[in-house]
């Protein structure tokens, strides 16, 4: 049994859809997949990719990203969200994922232990390596703050941040000694390139959470799969491999001279 991962399928996009829909229905039956977030901002979207994973492997693991948690898609609310607030949306997509038996919660895959860690980002997350970030314009130019509606009680980013965390806690511990860890958003700062490079140059901002980084050397880690930034990752620190495989907008895998869906193997 082969572990794959995979992260940003944005089937809100037709052709992203169409490509996950192209993964062979008999090379992957024996295997399993880690989807890192951001399946879709439509749920209607997200269910069908997921139903179309689920029938092409053994089985799919799933975390959310913060497009899966947009109540707007910036011209009112969504037709398929009856829902007021983005944690209610992330509780849909988890019913969703339990009808389609899709894993959200920690498992033993063989010897492996998969643990899928919630997350959100802190705006201070990449201050020391990236300090050159600028931030007057973020909020003009960061969908999450017009299309995610958060509760009083979370509205700040950072508190979000710590809420998602502690959502956490109780997913560390397991019986298995190798264990592989994914979540949507950045465990660590160094997984960025330098400010110079970023097309879009806040990314600093709201990409990760320190958070993560404890958290997946609590729960023992040998990998850790990770999203949302849409750069591919592969690289080793201190003892972790680190793996970024987006599927992306149709624009960035045409730029990067990507063809068809690829998928990484972790474990």
């Amino acid at each position: 049994m082969r572990i794959f991962a995979i992260s940003d399928l944005h089937v809100d996009f037709a052709a992203n859809l169409a490509l996950v829909r192209s993964l062979s229905s008999v090379d992957y039956v024996a295997d399993v997949l880690l989807v890192a977030g951001d399946a879709s901002h439509r749920l209607d979207r997200a269910a069908a990719a997921l139903t179309a994973l689920r029938q092409r492997f053994a089985r799919v693991f799933f975390v959310p990203g913060n497009h899966d948690l947009w109540v707007d898609d910036g011209e009112g609310p969504l037709a398929d969200a009856a829902v007021e607030t983005s944690l209610q949306r992330m509780a849909s997509l988890e019913g969703l994922c339990r009808q389609l038996g899709v894993e959200t919660e920690p498992a033993a895959v063989g010897e492996i232990r998969v643990v899928p860690l919630y997350g959100w980002y802190e705006t201070t997350f990449s201050d020391r390596l990236h300090g050159d970030a600028p931030m007057d314009r973020i909020s003009r130019r960061w969908a999450d703050f017009k299309r995610c509606r958060w509760s009083g009680d979370l509205a700040e980013d950072d508190v979000r941040c710590h809420y998602f965390a502690r959502l956490n806690e109780d997913r560390l511990t397991g019986a298995q000694e190798h264990v592989i860890t994914f979540s949507h958003f950045l465990p660590r700062p160094e997984l960025l390139p330098p400010v110079q490079v970023l097309r879009f140059k806040e990314l600093p901002h709201v990409s990760g959470t320190d958070h993560l980084e404890r958290q997946l050397r609590a729960a023992g880690a040998r990998v850790h799969v990770f999203g949302h930034t849409h750069i591919p990752w592969d690289v080793t620190m201190d003892g972790v491999r680190y793996v970024q495989n987006p599927l992306s907008y149709p624009h960035e895998r045409k730029r990067r001279r990507q063809e068809g869906i690829r998928l990484v193997q972790v474990g």
